[in-house]
């Protein structure tokens, strides 16, 4: 073989490897907080077309790790991934023309870039898509096909999804009602920590829907969302334990909820505030609000 060719042939069969082990450093560098380090090692890769790199590139002008952010030259990072087929990178591009951010919104392009990502099994993707055909923005708005959509993302475990498909059987949306699925799927989607089916399964069981009323429970569900930062979850419990449903009233701990919730739903928790003000004394006030203000969700 001559010199030149065993050169080319070493320097196809190198190359490639040195590449990954730059793209791993790289990544080891960001998930450390080391982002200027990041950033140095993504950008040569990524300029030499390398999809992960990109991919990366683009997260961080996007959140403006150890640079400004840019969503313009993030989204030109994401769409250079995305056509070399990267498929979390897809569905990032489609978020982006949904939203308008670093480009020119539009839904058609939105619906197509979901579409490639999910066709390569993107669950987050097939959730996005299932909510343009619930809206029809850029799809013609078809209730079944989002139901499938969110059958097939919740049935890969995507948890925001399983809340999607339970709100379609709770209302009856594509799909005849069901309120006992409806809190099934919520129920799993609690399970495994979102804390937004949390508070749906405390309005489940705080009004019977699926489920027998049960206003102690429906409290736990409320508490564990109210926790996460749920505002309307710190309201419904703050209103459970002013009015004793289930429970002896305590006031002081619907004070303190409330006092939480008021920074998310002010006029709402005013109503109960207002009244709770007039059982507690000031000392006992002041001591609530020094605890409502340290909150921090869990």
């Amino acid at each position: 073989m001559r010199p030149i060719a065993t050169l080319l042939v070493l320097w196809a069969v190198l190359y490639p490897l040195a590449a990954q082990a730059d793209l791993a450093s790289a990544k080891d560098a960001y998930m450390a907080g080391n982002y200027p380090g990041a950033l140095a090692e993504l950008t040569p890769l990524a300029e030499s077309g390398d999809a992960e790199a990109q991919y990366w590139l683009g997260r961080i002008h996007d959140a403006g790790l150890g640079v400004e952010a840019n969503p313009k030259e993030a989204f030109r990072w994401f769409l250079g991934a995305a056509e070399a087929g990267h498929s979390e990178s897809q569905r990032i591009v489609g978020i982006y023309f949904e939203e308008g951010k670093g480009t020119e919104r539009n839904f058609e392009e939105a619906a197509r870039w979901y579409t490639l990502a999910s066709a390569q099994g993107n669950d987050k993707a097939m959730r996005n898509l299932g909510t343009l055909y619930v809206a029809g923005h850029g799809v013609a708005a078809d209730p079944k096909k989002a139901m499938e959509l969110f059958e097939l993302s919740a049935s890969a475990g995507n948890l925001k999804a399983k809340r999607n498909l339970a709100y379609r059987y709770y209302f009856g949306w594509g799909t005849p009602r069901d309120l006992a699925k409806a809190a099934a799927l919520f129920q799993e989607a609690a399970d495994d920590g979102l804390d937004k089916a949390e508070f749906d399964l405390g309005r489940i069981y705080y009004r019977g829907h699926g489920v027998e009323p049960d206003y102690q429970r429906a409290a736990r569900h409320f508490e564990n969302a109210a926790r996460a930062g749920n505002g309307e979850a710190q309201i419904f419990l703050g209103r459970i334990l002013f009015l004793g449903e289930g429970q002896p009233r305590n006031p002081e701990r619907a004070y303190y909820w409330m006092t939480i919730a008021a920074s998310q739903n002010a006029d709402l928790a005013a109503v109960y505030l207002r009244d709770l003000r007039r059982e507690l004394d000031e000392a006992t006030r002041e001591k609530l609000d020094r605890e409502a203000a340290a909150f921090t969700p869990e």
